[in-house]
This record gives C-alpha cells, structure tokens and sequence, in this order.
C-alpha cells in the first residue's frame, strides 16, 4: 500500500527500470527523456509524470486504487445503460445532422439548384470540394480549441448551431459564388464533430464498447440517405413561389440550430466534469474506474511537446493516416454524386430521391453489424476486409453494366458502394482505442482530419462533368482506393501485433508488486501508448 501511495502522490516526474523494484528510485527533477516512442518500450523504461495527470486524477485523488471502494455487477450494468442513454443518442444526433448538412449539396443537385443558381461546368464540384477546404484548413486550430477548452461539449454545440444559421443561408443564394462561400465555412464549422466525438467515446467506454458505440453515430451517415431521401422527395411537392431547394435547407438548417441547443443543454463535457444532477460522484468515480484499464486517461488541458512529436514519429499514425485517406476519396465521390450516379441510369430526379434511400438501409445494416463484430472478436483489420469487399465489387459492377443500360443491376451495384461506411468507422474506432496521451491524440485527431479533408477533396474530383454519363475514372479511383487499403490494414495489424508483444514482455520482466503499482499509477497518468507497457492494441 505505501508503494502505491508513493508512486500516486509523486510531484515530479520518476523513471521506473521495467523489472526492478522502485523502492531504490527517489522522485526526480530531471524532464521527460528524449527517448524516440519505440526506444521508450525497448530500453525498458516508463515515465510518470503525477504533475501532467490528467482531471481524472485529480478528481479521484487519494480514492484511486484503494480498496474501500467497491461496486457490484448490477450497479455498473446500470451505469452504462445510463451512460448509453446519455451520451449516444446525442452523439448519434450530432453525427446525423454533420453527414446530413454536409450532403445537402447531392439531393439539391437534382432539385434545381444547379439551375437556379447557374452553375456551369465543374462549379458543382468545386461547390463539394471546397467544403473540405474549409474542413481543412480549420481542423488544426479546432483541434487545439478543443484541447484548451474545459467544455468539451459546450464547444462543439456552438459549432453546430453556426453551422446550422451557414445552412439556412444557403436557401438565399442566387450564384456560385455566395454558395462557394457558405459551403467553404459549413466546412469551417463542422471540422470539430468527428475528433470531439472520438475523444468523448473514449473517456466513457472500455477498448471493447468502443468499436459497438462509435457504429451507432457512424451509422447515422446511413440513416441520413433515407430521411435526407425522403425530406428531399416531399419538398419537391410544394407548390410555392420559394424553391423546393430553398425549403430543404432553410428547414434543415433550423432543425440544426434546434439540436445544437439540445446537445448545449445535456452532453456532458465528461464524466468529470458531468452535472451531478445525471451522475452523482459515486457514478463518476465508477465511471472512471471503468475505463481505468483503457490506460489512456480521459482530458488534459496541457500540450505537451513530447507527446506532440511522438505522435509525428510513429509508424501507427502515418498508417491511420493513409488508411483515412484511401477511404475518404471514396466517400467524397459517393456523398456528393451520388444522386447525380443514380440519374445517370435513366431515373427521374424525383425517382432518384426515392431511389437513393434503400442505400441507406443496406448502410445501416453493414455499420452496425461492422461494429458489432469488431467488438465481439476484439478485431479491426479482418473485419474491415470483410466490408470492403462489396465496395469494391460493386463500384466494379457499376463499371461493367453501364453500356448494357440495365438499370436494376446498375441499382444493386450502387446499393453495395455503400457497404464501406463500416470500415470507415472501424477505423474512428480504432484512433479512439489504439491512441493515449491527450496532446497525442489532439495530433492524430487532426492529421486524421486533415487526410479525411484530403481525401475528399480529391473524391469530389475524380467525377469530372466531362466524364459524364458513365463516369468511369471516378468509379476506377473507388475500386483502386479501397484496393490499397486492404493491404495497408493489414500492415497495420503487424505492426500493433509486434508493438503488444514487445510491451508484453517488458510486463512480465517486472516483479508483481511493481507491476500492479505501476499500472494503476499510468491509468490517468496521462501518458503516450508507447511510453505505457500495459497499454494494449487493438488489433
């Protein structure tokens, strides 16, 4: 118990040789080595920094690890059922409304906009190209904002209520220029969501709810192409001076200001720092205890250089980000041309609204499904081939019968494009379980933003309106992209497999008193994945 105590109420930072006991070590005033990440695992030492602990720390104070403290099975089912209530629905809302805004520009295409705004030649590319430029270019100073600010939630409800007035004016537009504009900072807005949301998943749930949770916002990009499909398909029924279009996105972007306010109200920043009238501080610490073994803390308000450049240096989040970017070109062909891919098989544009909703069902189901099984093998790579095997038979498809003009098989082929929103979010949940260490995953967050900007940049340019019926290189660039990925996921699968297995031995060279201490101590030490020896990944 006194080792314990002592490795918990340490000011300065101690280095811990793996193996060997700490009663010969004394708190130390010298900083953190600079070790590059993979020579802190194999030269055997792990770096505590009490001072740099993260507000979970602070919060559990001396009630950390000790033993007086328990809590029984019921209670924690409990717990996590009201964690899910409380959390996933809101997060599922806000990732709706984010997939949602953002593809507005695709259902409108086929509703008028194109006319009534005069759009000429590749315009409406651009228009879906430059909301990722503003994505972009914001996702860095976003992504430190959300570092710094303590009201994590607070923050990204803001957001989405600017986003939400960005929206509504798109119905006042009369050229490209003005949609240029607003589309540029819709960008601008909702860069936030998806590394906020992330970081919120992972301070509430265990490594092995991670993959289920994020599935069920992510399958909101799904359930957007049935209610956007339908919004859409009755809006063009008005009969009104105002533009069915204009109507589709001044509604929509009220609802958004509407639900911006909800997620202001009732998303907790985190389980810190949630509203002890929805958890008492018993559930807080349970919460926290919950997800002690994650070994990855949950808020720090300190950037820290080290963990900054061992984010740069590692070989996991230049994979993640290429990863990112080979199926964010996909999805930035899909989500603004779909509609326009749908008509080009003969449909009327009020049949094409109709006609794009079952895609969504076929996304629900994979999603889910995705991660569900992900969670229930603990695996992210096998499951991720399984689902991006139908994209890309299905972009192959699309390839094959467009000059046989046979519009049902032309239908079911579009359908199965679908099917890689499941990958897409494996790999969410992958950053949110295999990243530890706040300024690290501040990093990683926004260079996996900024692929995912990249990435469909590039999507929303390879459907050139010269290419146009059959828009054969666009559907080629989904079938090569998501080609690569399957080599590049399991590159990946190697190497978090030799980084388990070298942590593992670091672990049992100490002796069982050390060992228990010290994985107590870095479970909100606030301290990198690689500098950790008991953190684990997931495959």
């Amino acid at each position: 118990m006194y080792l314990e105590k002592s490795l918990l109420t340490m000011e300065k930072s101690t280095i811990v040789e793996f193996g060997s006991s700490t009663s010969s070590h004394r708190p130390s005033m010298e900083k953190v080595p600079t070790l590059r990440p993979a020579e802190a695992i194999a030269e055997g030492e792990v770096t505590i920094l009490e001072e740099n602990g993260d507000e979970a720390r602070q919060f559990m104070g001396e009630n950390f690890g000790e033993d007086g403290e328990e809590f029984d099975e019921e209670f924690m089912k409990k717990l996590v059922r009201k964690i899910d209530f409380t959390i996933v629905p809101l997060l599922a809302l806000t990732y709706f409304l984010q997939f949602l805004d953002k593809t507005t520009l695709s259902y409108t295409s086929v509703m008028g906009l194109q006319t009534d705004t005069h759009l000429k030649g590749d315009e409406y590319s651009y228009l879906g190209m430059l909301f990722y430029v503003g994505f972009l270019v914001t996702e860095l100073p976003t992504q430190w904002l959300a570092q710094k600010v303590s009201h994590l939630a607070k923050y990204l409800a803001v957001n989405i209520m600017l986003w939400g007035v960005v929206l509504s004016c798109h119905a006042a537009c009369t050229n490209f220029a003005q949609l240029a504009v607003l589309r540029t900072l819709l960008g601008v807005f909702e860069a936030c969501v998806a590394p906020i949301l992330v970081m919120i998943i992972s301070m509430w749930y265990k490594k092995s709810e991670q993959g289920r949770r994020v599935s069920f916002f992510y399958v909101m990009n799904s359930l957007t192409s049935i209610v956007g499909g339908f919004v859409a398909y009755g809006v063009t029924f008005t009969h009104s001076h105002f533009a069915s279009w204009r109507i589709f996105y001044l509604a929509l972007g009220l609802f958004t200001v509407a639900c911006g306010v909800l997620v202001f109200i009732f998303l907790p920043d985190s389980p810190v720092r949630a509203s002890g009238r929805r958890f008492s501080d018993r559930e807080k610490r349970a919460a926290l205890l919950r997800i002690a073994d994650n070994q990855s803390g949950t808020q720090n308000k300190k950037l820290k250089v080290y963990q900054m450049k061992e984010a740069l240096v590692d070989v996991k989040t230049w994979l993640i980000f290429i990863s990112v970017m080979l199926t964010s070109i996909p999805n930035g062909a899909l989500s603004n041309f779909n509609s326009i891919i749908i008509k080009s098989f003969g449909f009327t544009s009020q049949q094409t609204l109709i006609l794009g909703t079952p895609a969504g069902l076929v996304g629900i189901v994979f999603v889910l499904g995705c991660g569900w099984l992900s969670d229930r093998l603990n695996d992210r790579s096998l499951v991720m081939l399984i689902f991006l095997i139908p994209t890309i038979l299905g972009a192959a498809l699309m390839v094959g019968l467009q000059h046989l003009h046979n519009k049902a098989g032309l239908l079911a082929a579009n359908y199965l494009t679908g099917t890689f929103g499941g990958a897409f979010g494996l790999i969410l949940a992958w950053n949110a379980s295999n990243i530890s260490g706040h300024s690290k995953k501040v990093v990683v967050n926004a260079m996996t933003l900024v692929s995912f900007a990249t990435g469909n940049i590039i999507g929303t340019q390879t459907f050139r309106a010269s290419d146009a019926p059959d828009y054969i290189p666009g559907k080629t660039a989904i079938i090569v992209c998501l080609g690569a990925q399957v080599v590049v996921s399991f590159a990946l699968r190697y190497v978090n497999i030799w980084y388990n297995k070298k942590k593992a031995r670091v672990v049992e060279g100490m002796d069982p008193a050390t060992r228990e201490a010290t994985r107590k101590h870095m479970a909100f030490a606030d301290e990198t994945d690689m500098r950790n020896p008991f953190f684990k990944y997931t495959n």
